[in-house]
């Protein structure tokens, strides 16, 4: 985990925990889960993706990737949604997320790892190509803007594949997302064929970091991911999504209208 020097210094100010956040992001929904279960009291700052309220010279310098979602506490600054579940989950220890078998820690490591390296390759990919790229579109300096500020070329690369003229998502894009998809469900699958949980035989970080992605797949007009070949996956999120701390960081957020 890496702290962020940011740029905009006006956050260094800040007391207590603060987020940054977009309702529909299963990124920034793990992070609400995490606060909700923990029962910690946080200030919202809601960033309407869609409207691109996070291109801003402000946000990007509070978040140099400029992605959701964003923590300061205290005015340290950490970015990267499972860093932010372990830099809480050390820093609030009243309850336990991790409460496994030393051999187990990193199992959990490792989900919460692939959950990270599998989101933009894989939920994201998978959600741009079936999104209609009118909704996608962004005006010419709103995208001049973008990639003026953007450093990573990950992200370069990604949205320039709607941003750029003639660009798009295609459908070998589409079908290598969900072949990943494919491969990462099938082994919750195996594991929860035997447990109810991910990691040992408690509901941990693990859990935490992929039920909201679960959330994320399962919704929107424009064709959802199967999820029939895993039934006991789909008993497991139901078990989460019952939780009235997911209620409160996922389903009601996610319901939210935002004109």
């Amino acid at each position: 985990m890496v702290l962020v020097n940011p740029t905009n210094l006006s956050v260094l100010d800040f007391k207590g925990l603060h987020l940054y956040h977009s309702h529909v992001s299963n990124c920034a929904g793990r992070v609400r889960l995490l606060l909700e279960e923990k029962g910690l009291p946080w200030i919202s700052h809601h960033i309407h993706l869609a409207k691109s309220e996070n291109v801003t010279e402000e946000y990007f310098g509070i978040n140099p990737k400029g992605v959701v979602p964003t923590l300061v506490h205290d005015g340290k600054v950490i970015t990267e949604s499972n860093d932010i579940l372990i830099y809480l989950e050390e820093a609030y220890t009243d309850t336990n997320f991790r409460a496994v078998t030393s051999k187990k820690q990193s199992d959990i490591t490792r989900w919460l790892e692939l959950s990270t390296s599998s989101h933009m390759p894989g939920i994201k990919t998978f959600q741009y190509y079936r999104i209609n790229a009118t909704a996608l579109k962004k005006t010419d300096e709103k995208i001049a803007l973008y990639r003026r500020l953007q450093k990573d070329p990950e992200y370069l690369e990604f949205h320039g594949k709607h941003d750029l003229p003639g660009k798009n998502f295609t459908s070998a894009d589409s079908d290598k997302a969900n072949n990943l998809l494919e491969k990462i469900f099938f082994k919750m699958e195996r594991i929860l064929e035997k447990s109810q949980w991910l990691v040992g035989d408690t509901y941990t970080l693990a859990d935490i970091s992929w039920s909201p992605s679960v959330k994320t797949l399962m919704r929107g007009s424009q064709g959802k991911f199967d999820f029939t070949p895993y039934p006991h996956l789909m008993d497991w999120y139901n078990r989460i999504s019952t939780r009235p701390a997911f209620q409160i960081a996922i389903t009601e957020w996610y319901e939210k209208t935002w004109e």
